[in-house]
């Protein structure tokens, strides 16, 4: 082989190595750029989705509707022969009553008082919230229909459980009375009703300058229902009948365990 010969080969193989080069320094610059991409989509994931911390379960609803009895039957199994309308929360971290012989994580729940002079407390708890049981007396529920309704949707429009979609679940207390015992099915339909007769008014109000609600959840072109709430807001409300006296409560844990698992 020639000197000229000799010459071309180097050249051949120094190109070869320089394309070699220029080829793993592009696999090195797909590679930092693909992890910069996953981590800025991770950020803004951070960002964007709602945080649910904490490990608390809020029990809400109106006075007398047996918030504190639900309380004693999850944490001890016992009503410990029932109780009174309370105006000081309840709270305690604990296992479930059906848990006590399993290692769990605890939860801690609150028994937040109905009465309109206190309730407002519950701005102190929704922040740590990581699910809300509504309580209502299912027997009791058409004489207050309309102040169940209010209540209910002035925690589904807080901004804070809008902003992380705070599970719900409402909870028909007193199933154990029979007939006189109003249904899930029918609690539910009665209280979309009275929310979107709310809506229409506190809409009217609004314009006057009025509105007790400043952000009414949904469009207004809408009928009200849970299941719009869940598809436009992503918050999920479901629904479930009790009885607190007798220990009927097996919803209301599956559901706490879904918000806390163990």
């Amino acid at each position: 082989m020639d000197s000229f010969d000799q010459v071309a080969l180097q050249v051949d193989v120094q190109e070869e190595q320089d394309l070699a080069g220029a080829v793993q320094s592009s696999k090195f610059l797909w590679i930092l750029g693909g992890l910069a991409l996953l981590l800025l989509v991770l950020g803004v994931l951070r960002i964007v989705l709602p945080k649910r911390k904490g490990n608390s379960v809020l029990l809400l609803g109106p006075s007398g509707s047996g918030k504190t009895t639900l309380f004693l039957q999850l944490r001890d199994g016992d009503t410990h022969n029932g109780t009174v309308a309370s105006m000081h929360e309840n709270a305690g971290t604990f296992l479930l009553a059906s848990e006590k012989a399993q290692k769990g994580r605890p939860v801690h729940l609150v028994d937040v008082p109905g009465h309109p002079k206190v309730r407002s407390r519950v701005d102190s708890y929704v922040d740590n919230a990581r699910g809300i049981i509504f309580v209502i007396d299912s027997v009791d529920f058409m004489g207050q229909k309309t102040a169940v309704a209010e209540q209910l949707l002035e925690i589904l429009a807080h901004p804070a459980v809008r902003k992380r979609r705070v599970p719900m679940l409402i909870v028909c207390n007193k199933s154990d009375e029979g007939a006189k015992a109003h249904t899930v099915d029918f609690v539910r339909k009665r209280l979309e009703r009275e929310i979107n007769q709310i809506r229409q008014t506190q809409s009217t109000l609004e314009d006057s300058g009025g509105a007790k609600f400043v952000d009414i959840i949904g469009n207004m072109q809408e009928e009200f229902t849970f299941e719009m709430l869940q598809k436009k807001n992503g918050m999920s409300v479901s629904s479930a009948g009790c009885s607190a006296l007798t220990g009927h409560v097996d919803e209301l844990m599956s559901f706490i365990r879904r918000c806390v698992p163990s």
